[in-house]
């Protein structure tokens, strides 16, 4: 009887040992992995400053570069009446192409779902890509010179669609569960007239309230994308 109580103790005591050293091993671990996100973490935080350092070095020799250009541009101006008509062809060019903040005469649009306190959630309504991209084209069709959502420049190459629970435009990311902010730069009252024309504001946004303002100094920033042509190559007339 003794030794069989003995031999329960001993194995009450191997079951306690056991679990003792599986806690142990368990919260060392742990304590590892935990150590190794910190790594981890940190790694990245540095990684992510240097490429915020490399940014900032990168946008200060762009702001050097454009000094340049406008001092060469102004330098070309003076000298004749072509050269002027180069420089104002070329701003032109800048202005189409949203690579310059621009200025001006328009209309600012607010779209606000009427689930914005519930951001980020499956239910209620929603703004949709398609909406965006109908109203963005009345607000062309009506000769807007500059446009912009959610102070995103729209270009001839932007694309919208919808990602996830996102919309994409030139690949940033806005919500459709919240406020968003369109700027047109253009003729304002025929800006307005396309905006009050029959179904421009109330064929979409199911679920949403929509207002406008006519204002005559808008800003709308330029596009911080790159644009480049590959493919596309001007047709030389022989």
């Amino acid at each position: 009887m003794n030794r069989a109580r003995s031999q329960i103790s001993v194995g009450v005591v191997c079951i306690l040992l056991g679990f003792m050293l599986t806690y142990q091993l368990k919260a060392v671990m742990q304590q590892k992995k935990e150590q190794g996100d910190t790594r981890s973490v940190a790694q990245i935080t540095i990684e992510v400053e240097q490429l915020n350092k490399q940014k900032q070095t990168l946008e200060s020799k762009v702001k050097e570069l454009e000094t340049e250009i406008k001092n060469y541009e102004k330098a070309a101006s003076s000298n004749s009446e072509l050269s002027k008509e180069v420089v104002k062809k070329l701003e032109e060019t800048r202005i189409l192409t949203g690579s310059v903040d621009v200025i001006g005469q328009g209309v600012v649009i607010y779209i606000t779902p009427q689930g914005e306190f519930f951001s980020n959630s499956n239910e209620g309504p929603t703004i949709l890509d398609i909406d965006l991209i109908k109203l963005v084209n009345e607000l062309n069709a009506a000769d807007a010179e500059a446009v912009s959502i959610n102070d995103i420049r729209i270009t001839s190459r932007t694309g919208i669609r919808s990602a996830s629970n996102y919309i994409t435009i030139n690949e940033e990311r806005i919500s459709p569960y919240k406020r968003i902010t369109i700027k047109a730069i253009g003729d304002k009252i025929k800006l307005k007239k396309a905006l009050d024309f029959p179904g421009v504001l109330t064929g979409g946004f199911t679920g949403a309230d929509i207002k406008y303002e006519v204002l005559d100094n808008i800003k709308i920033n330029r596009n911080n994308g790159d644009l480049k042509f590959q493919f596309a190559k001007p047709i030389k007339n022989d």
